[in-house]
């Protein structure tokens, strides 16, 4: 909980020292910290995890040109559900670290704009866990598959260092089993830059 608290105030500080800057000035550097849900693509998945799980996200991004950044991103899924026709309790976890190259739609040498639209794209690698605590006689899943991702989201930009960030990604992820277990997710959260 301290990290945390240190975590904030020092985000907090760069939110006031910026303060009246013009928000289109680059920075080399930024982080995004998100919350949003997913959803699954297979109608399988829906059937055993009803419910939308949430998401919680970390994006660090390094600007390599004045509208192009490269970025990594991981983010934590964990649902539980119960199983089709045993009705057995069951978790599943999945958690990516993502690489990919963002690209910065009309950023402008100097401006008043606040919105910033973008596009983006790359590769993952997929860490997914499915257990069946209780004794089950159901095998434990434990993969790690590479897979792809496209993304379109929009920066708000509240000024110079600090803007809300709002996106839609889709995932394009298969098992072993050949079973899609991609889909589009929804986050919004806040960024720093640096």
């Amino acid at each position: 909980m301290k990290k945390l608290v240190v975590l904030f105030i020092l985000l907090g500080s760069a939110f006031f020292v910026n303060a009246g800057e013009d928000p289109c000035s680059p920075k080399s550097f930024s982080i995004t910290l998100g919350a949003g849900v997913r959803n699954f693509s297979d109608e399988e998945f829906k059937d055993v995890y009803e419910k939308t799980p949430l998401v919680y996200s970390v994006d660090i991004a390094i600007r390599i040109m004045r509208s192009l950044e490269v970025f990594l991103h991981t983010d934590y899924l964990s649902i539980k559900g119960k199983t089709t026709y045993t009705h057995e309790d069951t978790t599943l976890k999945i958690t990516p670290i993502e690489l990919g190259i963002r690209f910065l739609i009309g950023f402008k040498k100097s401006c008043k704009q606040k919105l910033l639209p973008y596009l983006g794209g790359g590769v993952g690698y997929y860490m997914i866990k499915e257990e069946f605590p209780g004794g089950t006689p159901l095998e434990p899943v434990d993969e790690k598959k590479v897979g792809f991702f496209a993304e379109g989201g929009l920066r708000f930009y509240l000024m110079k260092s600090v803007f809300i960030d709002a996106k839609v990604k889709y995932i394009g992820l298969r098992s072993e089993d050949n079973i899609q277990m991609g889909g589009a997710a929804y986050i919004g959260g806040i960024g720093f830059s640096f």
